[in-house]
């Protein structure tokens, strides 16, 4: 199994007061420093999320993240964790993401998605209704510009002539195209068409992810393709328990609570209300605790989701509301120093 970190780009917490240019210059800088920081404690990738249009979201391009971080590490995978490619010219994706493929010698993974957020549509002046064709279209655009022939498109959406990608991608064929999805057709479709399955990391029951999960290896299968199944996680790890606990807990609850209010994710059985959404309700989603805690965390996580040596784990101990920094910095490299290893030995 493979072990990635996300930086989160929103320096929080929600809807905060617009940076000056020193906090967004210190904030880029801390966030290329906890990519830099997980590639020296051992993680195997760095991968970024993609948001706009808000007052907290202080870096809103992730191949401009990728670029930086890039330049930074020398190891590590980089990767989107998730891209939204229907707001964006197909060409211009294409050209951007191997200029970062090429920087990287090989190192890009490109984790793909529809999109949910209307908001970031009006942003781009794109289409919300539109963005499942236009996702397909794109990922199909994407694999064909990545050929490094020049080329005409004429799509549903997209006109393009004349068409030439160059530098083409370090990687033949250019990166892996990761896709995110969490309905049965979008899971069917990571199977047919995608290079590996993006599941978020909320609190669905470990039993129903194992369906989800294995829905989609046999559509992989069945399509000749190999699956790879990359599981987000949040947490924190600190030097004892109590901790952990105390410093991520709340906030972990306080980020639930807030997509239950917006309507960003679902009500369960479990979770009926906002006021059901507790540490004790909650804390088996997290990975949280000292580090013998931490491991016996993912390793639940590993055997319940039969998570083999292509799959990923991805972990993040920043959220926008906090910790600082300084703290993440610290969880990060308990997980690099003292997880990790006991999780590979």
């Amino acid at each position: 199994m493979k072990f990635g970190y996300m930086p989160d780009t929103h320096g929080g917490p929600y809807d905060r007061p617009l940076p000056s240019r020193e906090e967004a210059a210190e904030f880029a800088d801390r966030l290329i420093e906890e990519a830099v920081v997980a590639e020296q404690v051992g993680f195997d990738g760095a991968f970024v999320p993609e948001r706009h249009a808000r007052s907290e979201t202080l870096w809103p391009s992730p191949l401009m993240a990728l670029m930086a971080m890039a330049m930074r590490t020398t190891r590590i995978q980089l990767g989107t964790c998730v891209l939204q490619p229907p707001y964006y010219n197909p060409t211009h994706l294409a050209e951007d993401a191997a200029l970062v493929d090429v920087v990287s010698r090989g190192r890009l993974i490109l984790g793909v998605g529809a999109g949910y957020h209307e908001g970031y549509f009006q942003h781009f002046g794109e289409p919300h209704e539109e963005r499942f064709s236009r996702f397909r279209e794109s990922v199909r655009f994407l694999r064909r510009a990545w050929a490094g022939e020049r080329f005409d498109w004429e799509g549903t959406h997209w006109s393009m002539q004349n068409v030439l990608v160059n530098p083409r991608p370090y990687q033949p064929g250019g990166p892996a195209l990761w896709f995110a999805g969490t309905t049965d057709a979008a899971v069917r479709r990571a199977g047919r068409a995608g290079d590996g399955l993006v599941l978020l990391g909320f609190y669905t029951p470990l039993e129903e992810r194992r369906a989800i999960v294995e829905m989609y290896r046999a559509e992989a299968r069945a399509a000749g393709r190999k699956p790879v199944v990359v599981q987000l996680l949040d947490g924190f790890v600190g030097e004892t328990y109590d901790e952990a606990r105390d410093t991520f807990g709340p906030l972990w609850v306080e980020e639930i609570a807030y997509y239950l209010k917006w309507g960003m994710i679902d009500y369960t059985d479990e979770i009926r209300s906002i006021e059901d959404a507790t540490f004790e309700r909650l804390e088996k989603y997290m990975v949280i605790g000292d580090p013998d805690t931490a491991a016996q965390s993912l390793a639940r996580f590993r055997d319940g989701l039969d998570l083999g040596e292509d799959d990923w784990v991805i972990l993040r101990s920043r959220l926008p509301q906090g910790p600082g920094f300084e703290a993440a910095l610290d969880s990060i490299r308990r997980f690099g120093q003292d997880v990790l290893p006991a999780l590979r030995g």
